[in-house]
């Protein structure tokens, strides 16, 4: 039995070839999209489970709600809490620190720039990530000692084992004047981590090395985020139930008087935990070891899959339902001679089936096709083994099977259900409902493709607005330096001889990285006024950086180094009060004149209390979008502190970029011969930040596409059936009187109505949706009904342009012709 159907359903592919060729292909190009998607998504979301005991770890974060800032979210936490929280909370059972440092490596007299973690010792009885050798509970049990990754202690030992081999490292500590070095011996090797982790771990040292630059009393300080802190919860404890906890740890343990609030402390700070498998697709989007991902995409590309997969569906059943109403004389012989009802709704069902696993096979192999370019794209390996991966090869062949069935249990109950008498007469039948039920798929089908089409539109729009938005600062051309390694006196001559060089315009410094996300906050006041104290961000420069990046001067002048009361004499801290910097000048932002209650040219020549010394305001600069564009500007005071100043900004010429860059390299060698310079151009930090937006962008656009394609395809089978079954009709018009351009318009107006209904569905849809999206932007474009406006045109004009040439031959054709059909 199960022979003769399968010969039956051969000869009826082999029919109706137009119909079978659509209905595989576009089932097949929707599971393979599914099926593409469905690995990336898997992928992002395995990020960290297959560490051990991963599940009850967390990662403390805060929210911080200062004076006269919007409240900020990020990832780090205070340096003292989680050992406090360990120390009195039987939740916590464990807990354990990263704070990542740049660090220059020496192997020899070879050189090499590595970003460092250094970690407590315990940090691998915590995080128990693979050792390839060495004890966890022993590689960091003494203070100068090592742990290099597989790939890192192949690239300085070769294939020698690196197990009680020296390296020498070399960084500056927080608030030291100059480099200092180290060497550690290597005690482990990690196991090289895979690409589905947040933590970026390639040297790992413990904080007990002098060798960490943070020094103990830096340690100590609550008012210090500058480390990622882990916690081990007991089983069975819930978080929130230490959260409600650590806000009277915080309070006891600090005293916001100090820094001149009536706040307290837990008022200030609110705490966090992140699930440590969580922590990629949520929190990291505040300032992570990795670049993050996003929750909110893995949810869309989900409905993306889903989507795609109901429109292949959709258009499956539609065309089923279609040409089984062709069959009617063939249900009605196989009636006569004896067919059961049974047997021809199992015939049905097993037509649907064979079709859709002949499209799943077809998908399967585009897949293997795709996957290559698709890890490349992605920039991850993603792979798709059937045997490793048997659940999910499993749930595509019953997804698939049950997407069949489904799509032919219509036509399966309905046409084995009529009479033979009626049926014999003709070789068409038409159920009762499925005109109907082809209309509303059309239209699911046309709704799904236009909510996607809106979306990858204004993704892109998006992401062109945030190139192309005045950001305050001129990024391009700009050539980043790392110089740690210098200090101040050398850094000030390594400055002196770039700009000789006349492809050089001009060098720069400052103590932060502009779009890296690193702050570092003050508290400040107008004078004798203790209520007005806000929080702002300080960052120090040089004379020159205002003029190098083109930051707008509103008002005042710039600082010089020509007048001494233009230089601080400490660095801005948070806590530090001295007063030294008593009668001083500084710089402001337009933020923080309004913050202050000042207008630019009003706040010309106000003196306010920065850390304790009484300042002036000589200048007033442009708000410049430094953070880019996820967050507002910030209230900022600019001071001058060469001692600060690490990294080094160089503007150079655009037509001699590879002799400038070389002539860098060599100034770099003679100041520094013994570190590796770290340069980079601003505006790739720039673009990472879009990186991410882009690729998801690029991929929506693509899933909508296919999904557009799939819809079309569709259209395109039911476009020539409906003009097939009309063809006696349009004869008819023809004969008394009927213009091709009066029937062209009448087929056109008959599949343009579901387009339109589609229109109704997704625009509300859509807007719902992308508006939660964009409000992740600080900085972001409307909604402009454009858009939508765009989206439904351009799908009516591809349904017209699939159904165009069906339309235009018939209209045409002879009406004898058409009076001859059946």
């Amino acid at each position: 039995m199960f022979r003769h159907y399968l010969i039956a359903a051969a000869r009826n592919f082999a029919h109706q070839k137009l119909y079978s060729f659509i209905n595989v292909v576009g089932l097949a190009v929707g599971l393979a999209c599914a099926i593409l998607i469905g690995l990336f998504l898997r992928d992002e979301l395995s990020y960290d489970r297959w560490i051990p005991g991963s599940s009850h770890l967390y990662r403390v974060e805060m929210t911080a709600h200062a004076p006269g800032r919007s409240q900020e979210q990020t990832a780090r936490t205070p340096i003292p809490l989680p050992p406090l929280m360990k120390e009195q909370l039987p939740e916590v059972t464990a807990m354990t620190r990263i704070s990542p440092q740049w660090k220059t490596m020496a192997v020899g007299d070879r050189q090499f720039s590595e970003t460092v973690l250094v970690v407590d010792p315990n940090f691998f009885d915590v995080i128990r990530l693979p050792l390839v050798t060495g004890d966890p509970a022993q590689v960091f049990s003494e203070p100068e000692s090592i742990v290099l990754s597989q790939r890192v202690a192949k690239k300085y030992f070769g294939e020698a084992s690196p197990l009680g081999k020296v390296v020498t490292i070399s960084g500056r500590s927080l608030g030291g004047l100059t480099p200092e070095s180290h060497s550690l011996t290597v005690t482990g090797v990690l196991r090289d981590l895979p690409e589905n982790t947040h933590l970026e771990a390639d040297v790992l040292l413990p904080n007990s090395s002098k060798a960490d630059q943070i020094p103990q009393l830096e340690k100590e300080n609550w008012w210090n985020s500058s480390l990622f802190g882990y916690v081990q919860l007991a089983p069975n404890t819930k978080p929130d139930q230490v959260v409600t906890k650590l806000g009277a740890i915080l309070d006891k343990a600090t005293n916001p008087k100090e820094l001149g609030l009536t706040l307290r402390t837990s008022q200030l700070l609110e705490l966090h935990l992140t699930l440590f498998r969580d922590i990629h697709l949520t929190s990291d989007n505040y300032g992570g070891l990795r670049p993050a991902g996003s929750l909110t995409a893995v949810y869309g590309f989900a409905a993306i899959a889903v989507l795609i997969t109901l429109v292949a569906c959709f258009n499956f059943t539609n065309l089923a339902t279609a040409r089984a109403t062709l069959r009617g004389r063939e249900i009605g012989l196989r009636k006569c001679v004896g067919a059961t009802r049974r047997q021809l709704i199992a015939q049905f069902l097993s037509e649907a089936l064979l079709t859709a696993l002949i499209a799943l096979v077809l998908a399967l192999a585009f897949v293997e096709i795709l996957l290559p370019a698709y890890s490349v794209f992605l920039d991850r390996r993603i792979e798709f083994d059937y045997t490793t991966d048997w659940l999910l090869f499993t749930g595509l062949i019953a997804g698939t099977s049950a997407a069949g069935l489904l799509s032919g249990v219509y036509p399966a109950l309905v046409l084995s259900s009529f009479r033979p008498g009626a049926m014999v007469k003709t070789s068409r039948v038409a159920p009762v409902g499925s005109g109907s039920l082809r209309l509303v798929l059309v239209v699911m089908q046309f709704a799904v493709s236009i909510g996607l089409g809106i979306a990858a539109l204004v993704i892109f729009r998006q992401i062109d607005y945030a190139h192309k938005i005045d950001m305050g600062l001129n990024r391009d051309g700009v050539v980043i330096i790392g110089g740690e390694s210098l200090t101040s006196t050398a850094r000030e001559s390594f400055a002196q001889a770039l700009r000789i060089n006349p492809a050089i315009l001009g060098v720069a410094s400052t103590s932060i990285l502009p779009f890296s996300g690193s702050e570092s906050n003050s508290f400040v006041e107008r004078v004798g006024e203790p209520q007005s104290r806000i929080l702002v961000r300080t960052m120090d420069i040089s004379p020159d950086f205002p003029s190098l990046y083109d930051m707008r001067l509103l008002a005042g002048r710039l600082l010089s180094d020509e007048r001494g009361e233009d230089r601080l004499l400490t660095g801005a801290h948070i806590d530090m009060k001295d007063g030294k910097n008593e009668g001083r000048n500084i710089l402001i932002n337009l933020a923080a004149a309004r913050q202050f209650g000042y207008s630019a040219t009003k706040a010309i020549g106000k003196v306010i209390v920065l850390d304790g010394s009484h300042v002036t305001i000589v200048g007033v600069l442009g708000d410049s979008k430094i953070d880019g564009l996820k967050m507002p500007v910030q209230p900022t005071v600019f001071g001058y502190y060469p001692d600060e100043n690490t990294v080094v900004s160089v503007r150079i010429r655009g037509d001699r970029v590879s002799d400038t860059l070389a002539f860098i390299d060599k100034t770099w060698r003679v100041m520094a011969p013994g570190f590796p310079i770290q340069r980079y151009f601003l505006s790739n930090v720039f673009e990472m930040q879009f990186k991410a937006d882009e690729r998801r962008g690029n991929m929506f656009a693509f899933f909508v596409s296919i999904a557009i394609f799939i819809a079309c395809l569709g259209l395109f089978g039911l476009a020539a059936f409906a003009v097939e079954r009309r063809t006696k009709e349009i004869g008819l018009r023809k004969v008394f009187g009927a213009r091709t351009r009066d029937i062209v318009r009448l087929l056109l107006w008959q599949f343009s109505i579901p387009v339109l209904i589609a229109n109704v569905i997704a625009w509300p849809v859509a807007y719902y949706y992308l508006h939660h999206w964009l409000e992740s932007y600080a900085y972001r474009i409307t909604l402009n009904p454009l858009y939508f406006l765009a989206a439904g045109v351009t799908a009516l004009a591809i349904a017209w342009v699939t159904i165009i040439a069906h339309v235009i031959r018939i209209a045409r054709a002879s009406p004898i012709i058409a009076l001859r059909y059946e």
